[in-house]
């Protein structure tokens, strides 16, 4: 035998090895072996910095803004100085809906307590923050007890669910997925969420010491909000996807007709598939449940279920966490004002509209109502006493601000025309002054250029409520997005108080969009801000996975005319072979045998299927497969490799839509 050194062959080995298929996975195993093994709540208490207290330093018997986080200035109060007052001084922390979200800057929680407390009594200081993480908080918490409070207001939960899973609970949720799919992996998730908030409870305990805390339980919007359809349902394992579909449908039926007994009977089995990880069937639950008491159950187990770490939801508090903060708010001495008896003591049914603007930001008067609870509280606790006079009343045109501000926010969540018409209709209704900001929005919105080059935006942007939300360097929030069901609402809402917009838009419109020819450009088929192309969740590939049986997308045009239709499409692997249907404004207009390889197809379109301005095109996949593709399957690895994980189901791929008129050649 001839005898030499091992190092390279073994290097070689190891390193293709490594860059194979598995190698990314072993190579996680290897890192997680080597290093302690660490949990999620293990927390800790931040050591606050000398003389900062959010994004100010105290200076000079003042807070006082610090220039070099500017950049986080419009998440918190506007003040640029804070005057600290001798006496009595209460601190008020929180996330977005503590800020007043739609009202920010001219009301928030803190302003409204302060309100309600005598003139003179005490220094309230809002030290909320819009986006605050739990690690925010806390660090705010411990840097308003060094400076100095009386009592602590905290009003959080909505952000706990960002709970980023340490190497070893990856591997534990990748077992999960492994086993039982992506609901077994959801349910151990929103254990670890309540197991999190219960240590930062008892952190925030030791943080503030002898110092009074008033613990604020949020709710959410129950009764009207519904996650948007990329939500509706995770991939399923063992082919259930393809029997959900038909059982939903056969549900949805029965609820219709009043079949209670038979829709609840397709419930059970709904739940059995799904292992109650869809918030569409905890929703039809609610609608044919037999007891007030089993809506609300149903109800808050639909908010809860979307919540993991394999998706982008809206913001909420578990139903878990919020017993947390009950019970265990309560054995750690602090004061709970819980938002769920607040507004059941005003109305019975399920809160909804009265009292939110969306999912968890408050109505000014759900805005009002915590602030009444707080303040009473604080009163009780500091001994200080209360204006009993009227409380406070909005201005109109701040209040029909935040209504066509939630009417934007709304529809960006993917919330129907119903509440996009009554947050429209009541901003108009409230002040039809905020006519000019929604006819600016019609014009920013639609116009292809940034909305930072649009003279409307800019002219919007001088309202500080505007500039807050629509801020020009958020591309999140003030990018261009295919929300023509809102924009609809708009012009019939604008028309109905006499201005007569709609001719106008519609000339912008097809200016602007007639000669666009993509359908997969996000001001065509992206309604959500999930949908956007470029927020595409976890690994990007380079074509569209359709999270739904039906993907719908806009085409404009200047005069009807007959037109080509083409589209690089396929079905996800393990998916077989069948018919998948093309729709224009409602009429088939063709269909293709798609497989698993790409294929290319051409459709033409009938002038007078088509029509000036908006036009549907809408692609009808099958149901039969079982909404895995290759992104999917390789969910557990991929999850404890270190990546994002998406685990809604996929009912095809498309690489290109586009458009062209008949007789021309198309670019490929």
């Amino acid at each position: 035998m001839q005898y030499s050194d091992p190092t390279k062959s073994l290097t070689e080995g190891l390193s293709d090895f490594l860059s194979g298929a598995d190698g990314t996975l072993a190579l996680a195993r290897i890192q997680t072996l080597g290093q302690p093994t660490t949990r999620s709540t293990e927390l800790t208490a931040p050591v606050p910095a000398a003389d900062v207290v959010g994004v100010w330093r105290h200076e000079d018997g003042l807070l006082r803004r610090d220039a070099e986080r500017s950049e986080e200035w419009r998440y918190w109060s506007d003040l640029t100085e804070i005057p600290l007052a001798a006496g009595r001084r209460v601190a008020v922390l929180g996330e977005s809906a503590t800020r007043g979200y739609f009202f920010d800057p001219a009301y928030s929680l803190a302003s409204l307590v302060d309100a309600r407390l005598t003139a003179g009594q005490a220094d309230v200081l809002d030290l909320a923050r819009t986006n605050c993480s739990l690690p925010q908080l806390l660090r705010t918490a411990a840097e308003a007890c060094a400076l100095g409070v009386d009592a602590l207001v905290v009003h959080a939960g909505n952000n706990w669910n960002n709970v980023d899973p340490t190497p070893t609970e990856r591997h534990e949720l990748a077992a999960l997925i492994a086993r039982g799919g992506f609901p077994a992996a959801t349910g151990a998730f929103r254990e670890l969420v309540a197991d999190v908030a219960a240590n930062a409870l008892d952190l925030l305990r030791e943080i503030a010491g002898q110092t009074p805390v008033v613990l604020v339980v949020p709710e959410f919007n129950l009764a009207d909000w519904v996650d948007e359809p990329m939500l509706d349902c995770p991939a399923l394992p063992d082919g259930r996807q393809a029997r959900w579909l038909e059982l939903r449908q056969e549900a949805e039926q029965a609820v219709e007709e009043g079949r209670s007994e038979h829709a609840r009977t397709l419930v059970a089995e709904l739940l059995q598939l799904d292992g109650g990880s869809s918030p569409v069937t905890h929703r039809l639950a609610a609608r044919c449940a037999g007891t007030p008491d089993a809506v609300l159950d149903a109800l808050a187990a639909a908010r809860d279920s979307v919540v993991s770490p394999f998706a982008v939801h809206s913001p909420r508090t578990l139903a878990s966490v919020q017993n947390l903060l009950r019970e265990r708010g309560e054995k750690s001495g602090f004061r709970v004002v819980d938002q769920r008896d607040l507004f059941r003591e005003a109305q019975q049914s399920p809160p909804g509209r009265r009292f939110f603007l969306d999912y968890c930001h408050l109505s000014f008067e759900g805005l009002q109502r915590t602030a009444v609870a707080v303040a009473d509280t604080l009163a009780e606790v500091l001994g200080l006493t209360v204006e009993r006079a009227v409380p406070v009343e909005p201005a109109a045109d701040r209040l029909a601000l935040a209504h066509f501000l939630a009417a934007v926010h709304n529809a960006h969540y993917g919330q129907g025309e119903e509440i996009l018409r009554y947050h429209v209709a009541r901003a108009l209704d409230t002040d039809v002054a905020v006519a000019e900001r929604i006819e600016d929005y019609l014009d920013y919105q639609t116009r292809r250029a940034p909305n930072w080059m649009c003279s409307s935006y800019e002219r919007s942007a001088q309202d500080p409520s505007v500039a807050r939300y629509l801020v020009v360097g958020d591309g999140r929030l003030n990018g261009k997005l295919a929300d023509h069901v809102l924009r609809d609402v708009m012009l019939d809402e604008l028309e109905r108080h006499g201005r007569p917009v709609r001719e106008r838009h519609l000339e912008l419109l097809v200016a602007e969009h007639a000669s666009g020819t993509d359908l997969l450009a996000d001001h065509a088929l992206a309604a959500t801000f999930n949908e956007r192309c470029e927020t595409a969740f976890a690994r990007r590939v380079a074509y569209l996975r359709a999270h739904a049986p039906l993907t719908s997308s806009t085409l404009v045009l200047a005069e009807p005319a007959e037109l080509t239709v083409e589209v690089t499409w396929r079905l996800p692997g393990g998916t077989a072979s069948t018919g998948v249907r093309l729709r224009v404004n409602g009429e088939e207009v063709g269909a293709a045998e798609l497989g698993t390889d790409w294929s290319s197809d051409a459709f033409t379109v009938r002038a007078d299927l088509l029509r000036r301005g908006r036009n549907t095109v809408e692609i009808h996949w099958p149901v039969s497969g079982d909404g895995h593709d290759a992104v999917l399957l390789d969910a557990a690895a991929r999850l404890e490799s270190g990546e994002t994980v998406p685990c809604h189901p996929v009912h095809g791929h498309v690489h290109d839509w586009s458009v062209r008129p008949v007789g021309t050649v198309g670019a490929r």
